[in-house]
């Protein structure tokens, strides 16, 4: 485990030299999310983003897509150190695009943080996102309004007030099982990596 408190931000993972702007992060979670695109697309997409050099080039990445997905959740969840036990059961509570505006406003206020310029860490990103002041941050107010349920023995106007904050603010929830195109991704990853070697595109 990295502890940012003696040790500096991993940039690195297995010997992989790897792109860690909190933008990146962003960029890897919406395109998990975004169902318009084909896995083929997806993979390119996201071995330029982890491990592109300014050129473009790609010198180094995992050669299996069990390596790739295992660093993809390093990348995405080793800031975290929580017990996620229950986690099945966890609903999206947020979306780097509806959440947006709040999530760029919050940073400009609570830490004068400008996200269109600032250059940080993706898991520095999500610890002062995921600890923003609760009572007063916007981004933070409508995590408690998609988490909200009525207390027992609520009032009808109570009631009707959270059913109207979820109307507003819920996001669409994912599937809960992956469709066959994606459970055949691996196998598509494996196919594609060695293309790419033939191809001269990754240096070994």
């Amino acid at each position: 485990m990295n502890n940012v408190l003696y040790q500096s931000l991993p940039t690195e993972w297995n010997g992989y030299r790897i792109n860690t702007g909190f933008h990146i992060g962003v960029q890897l979670v919406l395109l998990f999310e975004d169902k318009a695109i084909n896995d083929r697309a997806r993979i390119d997409v996201m071995m330029a983003l982890l491990f592109g050099d300014e050129d473009g080039e790609i010198k180094s990445c995992p050669t299996t897509a069990e390596e790739l997905q295992e660093c993809i959740n390093w990348f995405l969840t080793g800031w975290s150190h929580d017990s996620t036990k229950g986690s099945e059961d966890r609903i999206k509570l947020m979306d780097y695009d509806i959440d947006q505006g709040r999530i760029y406003a919050d940073f400009m206020r609570f830490y004068g943080i400008d996200l269109e310029t600032a250059e940080m860490h993706y898991w520095k990103f999500c610890w002062l996102l995921w600890n923003l002041p609760h009572e007063d941050s916007s981004f933070m107010q409508v995590i408690e309004i998609r988490t909200k349920k009525p207390r027992k023995g609520a009032s009808a106007e109570e009631k009707d007030a959270i059913k109207k904050g979820h109307e507003v603010y819920d996001l669409e929830q994912p599937k809960k099982e992956y469709t066959k195109e994606e459970t055949d991704a691996i196998d598509k990853y494996d196919l594609m990596m060695a293309e790419l070697k033939n191809q001269n595109l990754i240096k070994e």
